[in-house]
């Protein structure tokens, strides 16, 4: 009788410990599956996160193109071979015009996006500079027509183009553009 308990208390115990590794493996097995979702969620996130930067970043371009090629067509025209001083003329008032608009639109312009809060606070911070570069193009232009210096203006558009790529970086963009390229 002694062997046969001793039998059944073996089996018992063994019975115990194989079912207490079946729930180990069963809870690393869920551990592991939840890791893999939590993974495959960041992932999305991150994507999602890219993908608005990209159409934030785009709306941003489109809206401030049409007023960044006045002030481009300025710039070519006082850098022409043979400068026409009407073309100067029409240009810088043109110029002047549109950076005035520019600089108010910044002000109305909303980001629609659907961004973490983080990131849309850090994209409105940038918005300050390029409000700026606007009003430094309008205020050159109105100290000298013919040849209006912008280095003070192109320094704000600078700080912004360097606050918004900082943006994409973070995001894990590999590269970042220049924005002045993509709106001229």
């Amino acid at each position: 009788m002694k062997k046969w308990l001793l039998a059944l208390g073996l089996s018992g115990a063994l019975v115990l410990a194989g079912c207490n590794g079946d729930t180990e493996e069963g809870t690393n097995a869920d551990t592991e599956n939840q890791t893999e979702d939590t993974s495959e969620n960041q992932e999305n996130d991150e994507q999602k996160v890219k993908k608005e930067l990209l159409s934030a970043q785009m709306a941003l371009t489109n809206t401030f193109k049409p007023y960044q090629q006045q002030i481009s067509a300025y710039k070519a025209a006082v850098s022409a071979e043979e400068p026409d001083a009407e073309a100067i003329q029409s240009a810088a008032e043109e110029a002047k015009t549109a950076a005035s608009e520019a600089a108010s639109m910044v002000d109305d312009y909303t980001i629609e996006a659907d961004l973490p809060e983080d990131v849309m606070t850090k994209f409105e911070e940038t918005l300050p500079s390029l409000q700026a570069y606007y009003e430094g193009v309008e205020k050159a232009l109105n100290e000298n027509m013919e040849n209006a210096d912008f280095t003070a203006a192109e320094e704000k558009f600078t700080e912004f183009n360097d606050q918004f790529n900082e943006i994409l970086k973070e995001a894990g963009f590999p590269a970042t553009p220049d924005l002045m390229e993509e709106m001229s």
